[in-house]
C-alpha cells in the first residue's frame, strides 16, 4: 500500500473487534476520548445526525468517492480484511466526518461502512433522479470553487448569479444557500460568514478588510472558459497564466537554494492575486536573496512581474484581471516598480 494510506493505519484505527452498525461504531470511536464540556449540553442523537448528513454528502460526490463509499461497503458486508490501495483523501475525508471507521485487529485492518449507511447510499445512488442531481451538484462545486478562486470571498447570491448566467436550468438564493451549507460541512474549503462565502485562508479580520476594499466594487462576471481555468488551476500544477512560467524561470535563474525558489515562486504568483504592495514584494525578493542591486535583475523582474499581473484575476479588484478593471472603471493601476535599495556605504 502507498505511503499515505499507511498514515492512515498509523493514526486512525480503533483497535479491537470491528462493529458494523452506526450506534455501536460511534462509540468505539469515542470510548478513549474526553467529550467536550458543551457535548454534554447538545441533545442531537449522533447518529441521526450522521445520517442526515451522509445523505447530503452522497449527493455532492464525484466518481472517485462513489467508489470508496461502494467498496467499503464490499468489505464491510462481507466482514473483509482492508488490503488493497484507496485514494486517501476521500477516506480522510469521511472518517473525518464519522462516516467510515478502521478497525485493527491481530494486525489486519477493517475498513467499515456502517449498516445504516450502506442502505441510504444505495438507495440514494439507485434512485432514478440521482445522476442528473449528482451532475448538477459537481457542476456547481466547480463554480462555487472558481469564485473562491477568483474573489478570495464572495456573496452567496452571486453563485446564483453567475450560474444562471450561463445555464437556462436557474437556481435561487435559497437554492444557493443551502447547496453552499451541505458543501462546507462536507471538504470544502471555506467558511460562511453571514451572506458570505470566505477562503479559509482568510481569517476573519483579513476577511473583513478585504470586504472593505471591495464592497463598492462590481463583480467580474467569469466567462465559462475562466471558471474551467479557475478549476483546473485548483487541481493541478500546469501553467494557466500567461507569464507564469516566464516569471518561474527566470527566478530559478537566480535564486539556486530549491526549497527558496519553491517558496519565493508561489509568493510572486501569490502576491499577483492579492495586489501586494512593492515594498511587500521587495521583502520576499530579499528573503530570498535575490540579486535587487543588480540593475539587469530588477528591470526585467519588474517586467515579467507586470506581464503575470495584468494576466492575473485579483481578490482586491473582485476578480477582475488590471486590463478588465481598467475598462469597467476607468482606473487605471500603477506599473509595478520595485522600491530603490538603498546604496551601502564603504
Amino acid at each position: 500500500m502507498n505511503e499515505e494510506i499507511m498514515d492512515l493505519f498509523d493514526y486512525l484505527p480503533i483497535h479491537g473487534e470491528p462493529v458494523y452498525t452506526l450506534a455501536e461504531c460511534v462509540a468505539a470511536a469515542n470510548q478513549n476520548e474526553e467529550p467536550a464540556e458543551d457535548d454534554y449540553e447538545d441533545m442531537t442523537d449522533p447518529v441521526t445526525e450522521i445520517k442526515e448528513r451522509f445523505r447530503k454528502a452522497v449527493y455532492l460526490c464525484d466518481e472517485k468517492k462513489l467508489g470508496v463509499f461502494r467498496r467499503a461497503a464490499e468489505l464491510s458486508e462481507k466482514k473483509a480484511i482492508w488490503e488493497e490501495d484507496i485514494f486517501p483523501y476521500p477516506f480522510w475525508l469521511f472518517a473525518d466526518n464519522n462516516f467510515v471507521y478502521l478497525y485493527e485487529k491481530n494486525d489486519n485492518y477493517y475498513l467499515v461502512l456502517p449498516v445504516e449507511l450502506i442502505e441510504i447510499f444505495r438507495e440514494v445512488t439507485a434512485d432514478e433522479g440521482f445522476t442528473d442531481i449528482n451532475a448538477k451538484n459537481l457542476e456547481l462545486i466547480s463554480y462555487a470553487a472558481a469564485l473562491l478562486e477568483l474573489y478570495g470571498a464572495y456573496e452567496i447570491r452571486h453563485l446564483a448569479n453567475v450560474w444562471n448566467q450561463h445555464h437556462k436550468d436557474k437556481i435561487t438564493y435559497e437554492e444557493a444557500e443551502t447547496f453552499l451549507s451541505d458543501l462546507e460541512y462536507f471538504g470544502s474549503d471555506y467558511y460562511l460568514e453571514e451572506d458570505y462565502v470566505v477562503h479559509d485562508c482568510l481569517d476573519i479580520e483579513e476577511f473583513d478588510e478585504l470586504w472593505e476594499e471591495t464592497c463598492d466594487m462590481s463583480y467580474y462576471m467569469p466567462t465559462k472558459s475562466v471558471i474551467g481555468e479557475c478549476v483546473a488551476k485548483r487541481w493541478d500544477y500546469d501553467y494557466k497564466i500567461p507569464g507564469e512560467k516566464a516569471m518561474d524561470d527566470f527566478l530559478a535563474e537566480h535564486i539556486k537554494d530549491e526549497r527558496d525558489l519553491e517558496d519565493v515562486q508561489f509568493e510572486i504568483r501569490l502576491s499577483c492575486e492579492r495586489l501586494l504592495s512593492p515594498s511587500e514584494i521587495k521583502i520576499i525578493l530579499e528573503d530570498a536573496d535575490a540579486p535587487l542591486e543588480d540593475t539587469a535583475f530588477a528591470e526585467k523582474f519588474e517586467r515579467l512581474y507586470n506581464t503575470l499581473r495584468e494576466n492575473t484575476h485579483i481578490w482586491e479588484l473582485r476578480g477582475f484581471t488590471p486590463h478588465q478593471y481598467q475598462n469597467e472603471t476607468g482606473k487605471p493601476i500603477p506599473r509595478f516598480r520595485l522600491p530603490k535599495s538603498k546604496k551601502h556605504k564603504k
